[in-house]
């Protein structure tokens, strides 16, 4: 069976996925990558598509679902690219993660962390405000959200 929204453990938030799956799609070795609709985080939607990237190996558990029960929170704002990175409050609308500099490749990153994932290595992250430093042994997953731009 095909299931659209997926929970990790340690983070409230509930991941609309771009396309459903099933359970063998994340217990591969490699690292599983998927596009995303947007997050949950109790009724309501958060975030904006992009990009999740979950390490099955580190990861101890994942809820996959049928259903969701999320209310639509409104109009996008002008904003950076994001990466989001697990967290115990989970996905907020003031603070989605870490903003990254505007001229970031998505898809270059996308490539590194989950290189950093599947060798179990460190990779390091330029933000902002500084410079993010991703254990690829121990990191259960992040997200990363392209700029919004108005229009």
């Amino acid at each position: 069976m095909a299931y659209p929204y997926l929970q990790i453990e340690g983070d409230p938030t509930t991941w609309m996925l771009s396309q459903s799956i099933d359970a063998s799609a994340v217990t591969s070795q490699q690292p599983f990558q998927t596009a995303i609709v947007a997050g949950l985080n109790g009724k309501q939607v958060l975030g904006r598509g992009g990009t999740l990237i979950l390490s099955g190996r580190v990861a101890a558990s994942a809820v996959l679902s049928g259903v969701g029960n999320a209310i639509p929170s409104g109009g996008h704002l002008v904003s950076p690219p994001f990466l989001y990175l697990p967290s115990a409050a989970g996905l907020q609308p003031n603070a989605p993660g870490y903003a990254l500099p505007p001229e970031t490749d998505l898809a270059a990153l996308q490539i590194e962390i989950a290189a950093a994932m599947g060798q179990a290595e460190f990779c390091t992250v330029p933000s902002s405000n500084g410079v993010l430093v991703l254990n690829g042994s121990t990191l259960p997953f992040v997200v990363l959200f392209p700029a919004l731009t108005a229009g």
